[in-house]
């Protein structure tokens, strides 16, 4: 019960900034969160209470088990939830975590809680050698303690070694795209009630931004990268438009604003990344006898459009919703259900978005620029260079194994740039929340060996090279400043590095897992084989 309560402490803390979203769902996801703390305690001392178990050391027991249970947090149950892992503060050592690409954010883990097993290894040794008062024994786990000392700063050193050399490995990097990202500061109530109103307010503040940012732009950029959810209305398909302008002025802020985007990338002659819904098969319902109509379609997206050359312009539809901010994992399948509990926790918010299990890479032409103002058509694809950009959207740069299936196809490279857009205003007033979003996504580019760019509502808008370093940010400070608008900008290097995590993904924290479960399976065996005899 006491390691219960002191998790509990700790995830209230670190999970306070979801008050304002749902405040009765708040101490309830702590509470769960907590269990995996909990877990992994019992999971130690039932291992360590085994007489052959006891036997492997615990310089390795407690990484295996910490790694596994860590993996069964953020990757598995109820979709996971991969934030707040041991690893996540050391990428402050860029380093120390390059061997990301070996085996994953969860291969970090592993390495930097070694000493914690074997601190827990010399405390355990050290009871038993009072307990039994042997001269002998004592001098074993003396040498016990060297040899397992050693192992640790071997390994280490190894681990330091393995980063040095591959933040030093230039030859295989290249110029690509000069790419500028915009911050804009919007409250998260664009995704629960962004009225036509605001709308009207908001969006000429944000096209009056870029044009600022582009004019300081020198050279100027080869895209623009707008947040996600910016661009309100039924999104960039032109039969979708057609199909919602042809019933009146009604619908007209349905599409005015993707027409404005387009018309802001042809004026400016350079592509747009940029975040809006997508609505898929539209038609218009009749309601009240015929004396209303409404707006109706098969499904609704969270894309990333590519607005370059003629519609209809490339699409990436978002695949992994975010657990309990966009889906709530298996309630979901029962749609009363998840209404009832959305009406309890969260008024306001509707989960109605689906997922597109067909990943997308967007496919951007840049290198012979036209004049700003010269056409009349968006950006068209030039005859210069291409690169493919992968767009995670918000919560999924955070994922591991859904970056690396955007990045590699049957373990070859396929991207060669993310480009993260997302809406951090759900954070509110937690900056260190958005810095701890980029954090992670630091992870990404070091897994993958590709760089990125987040372009943030409300922050941190961020620039990451292959190794994970920070290149560029909007204000000041580490990470930049949040909860303001500003841009940055970024001449990326393409990085033709292969890794191996690409290749061969969660692997390594599954067999921790594995070994976990076969551990603590195996204790009760042996429990059951003492109590019959």
């Amino acid at each position: 019960m006491v390691t219960l309560f002191t998790q509990w402490l700790m995830w209230l803390w670190l999970l306070r900034w979801i008050v304002p979203v749902t405040a009765v769902g708040y101490p309830f996801l702590a509470l769960y969160q907590s269990i995996y703390g909990c877990l992994f305690v019992w999971a130690i001392r039932r291992i360590n209470r085994h007489h052959a178990l006891r036997s492997v050391p615990m310089t390795f027991v407690l990484p295996i088990v910490w790694t596994g249970i860590e993996f069964l947090r953020g990757e598995v149950a109820f979709n996971g939830y991969p934030w707040y892992l041991l690893a996540h503060p050391l990428i402050a050592f860029p380093a120390f975590v390059q061997s990301a690409d070996l085996f994953g954010t969860y291969f970090i883990s592993f390495i930097a809680s070694m000493p914690a097993g074997f601190i827990v290894g010399v405390m355990l040794q050290a009871s038993r050698c009072t307990a039994s008062n042997d001269s002998d024994i004592a001098r074993a786990s003396a040498r016990r303690f060297i040899t397992f000392a050693s192992i640790i700063v071997v390994t280490w050193l190894a681990n330091l070694f393995y980063g040095c050399w591959r933040m030093r490995q230039t030859d295989q990097l290249s110029t690509g795209p000069r790419i500028l990202a915009i911050q804009t500061n919007l409250p998260q109530d664009n995704k629960v009630g962004w009225s036509p109103e605001a709308q009207e307010r908001d969006l000429p503040q944000f096209i009056a931004l870029t044009r600022r940012a582009f004019e300081h732009t020198v050279p100027k950029p080869d895209l623009i990268v707008w947040p996600e959810t910016m661009v309100p209305g039924v999104g960039f398909d032109p039969h979708t438009q057609q199909d919602v302008w042809r019933f009146g002025p009604r619908f007209d802020h349905y599409v005015k604003w993707p027409r404005a985007l387009v018309a802001l990338s042809s004026e400016l002659a350079t592509p747009i990344v940029v975040g809006s819904e997508a609505w898929v098969n539209t038609s218009i319902v009749p309601e009240e006898g015929g004396k209303t109509v409404r707006l109706q379609h098969e499904f609704t997206y969270n894309s990333a459009y590519l607005v370059q050359g003629d519609p209809p312009y490339q699409r990436y539809d978002k695949f992994f919703l975010t657990p309990f901010g966009e889906t709530m994992p298996y309630i979901s399948n029962w749609p009363w259900l998840e209404h009832q509990m959305l009406a309890l926790g969260a008024g306001g918010m509707k989960f109605d978005l689906d997922s597109n299990p067909v990943i997308n890479l967007l496919r951007l032409s840049y290198g012979t620029q036209q004049s700003p103002g010269a056409a009349s058509a968006p950006a068209s694809p030039s005859s210069g260079h291409s690169v493919s950009l992968a767009t995670p959207i918000c919560f999924e740069d955070t994922v591991g194994r859904f970056c690396r299936r955007m990045v590699y196809r049957q373990g070859v490279k396929q991207a060669d740039i993310f480009v993260n857009i997302s809406n951090d205003g759900w954070f509110t007033f937690s900056g260190a929340d958005r810095k701890l979003h980029a954090q992670i996504a630091r992870f990404r580019c070091i897994e993958n060996r590709v760089p990125m760019i987040r372009s943030v509502n409300t922050g941190v808008s961020v620039s990451i090279d292959s190794c994970g370093r920070l290149i560029g940010r909007v204000g000041q400070g580490e990470y930049g400043t949040p909860a303001t608008e500003g841009w940055v900008v970024d001449d990326v290097k393409l990085d033709s590095r292969q890794s191996l995590y690409g290749r061969v993904g969660e692997l390594w924290p599954w067999l921790c897992l594995a070994a976990s479960m076969i551990a603590v399976a195996w204790s009760f065996t042996a429990a059951r084989k003492d109590r019959l005899t």
